[in-house]
């Protein structure tokens, strides 16, 4: 079964980052309907696009013309591959399998930008206050963090070392995770971050893609 969860999950990353591709260049979801470089406007062949395989047997580039194809797309194939896997047929797992999507694609807009859609923002909050208020019985702090919540959008506060947009997902991942694992979800974050930031020797670097990745280990491991 798991097996079967992880191909269905690839298959879903390949489809949902192809998708949001195209949205974000400014193209169509359904005009061409066939899969195609953009570089050469050729149409992939169906063995190119297996997921995980092809990218990797290709070396990550297109097989006519050799253009660089985004290592999100193999990044999304994997993440999401390995998201199902947690997966259960129950409505707490779906709401962890929401949040998660939204998290990967607001990582791969804060690696490309620095910033992600707030729209996204808003869609992980609310997996997270559905999912605190149908299987928690501490109303009380939920009403807390959603006021703090609102006060970051007044007051929009500017730190040096963290976005305000970065404090917003923290809220979303508190509440929808719990002390615990939000603070090991905390730490793992910011180990990739400072490991990372130690190896390709750069200060600034975007935070969100850590923080999808420790989310990941989180809900497999802790």
């Amino acid at each position: 079964m798991l097996v079967i969860q992880f191909i269905i999950g690839a298959v879903l990353g390949s489809f949902l980052f192809a998708s949001y591709f195209r949205l974000s260049t400014g193209g169509n979801l359904f005009r061409p309907s066939r899969s195609h470089c953009d570089s050469c406007l050729v149409t992939i062949d169906w063995f190119d696009l297996i997921p995980i395989f092809s990218y990797l047997m290709l070396r990550g580039r297109c097989r006519q013309c050799g253009q660089t194809i985004p290592k999100a797309a193999l990044a999304s194939e994997l993440f999401f591959a390995s998201l199902l896997l947690y997966w259960r047929p129950t409505l707490i797992s779906t709401l962890y399998l929401l949040a998660g999507s939204l998290l990967f694609f607001m990582a791969v807009s804060d690696a490309r930008f620095l910033t992600f859609p707030v729209s996204f923002d808003y869609g992980l909050m609310l997996c997270a206050i559905t999912g605190y208020v149908l299987f928690n019985r501490h109303y009380l702090m939920v009403f807390v963090i959603v006021l703090l919540w609102l006060g970051l959008q007044l007051f929009e506060p500017h730190f040096a070392w963290i976005g305000s947009g970065d404090l917003d997902v923290f809220l979303s991942l508190l509440v929808l995770l719990g002390l615990i694992p939000f603070a090991w979800l905390l730490l793992l974050s910011s180990l990739l971050a400072l490991i990372t930031s130690q190896i390709v020797k750069q200060r600034r670097l975007p935070f969100i893609p850590f923080v999808a990745a420790a989310y990941l280990i989180v809900l497999l491991f802790i």
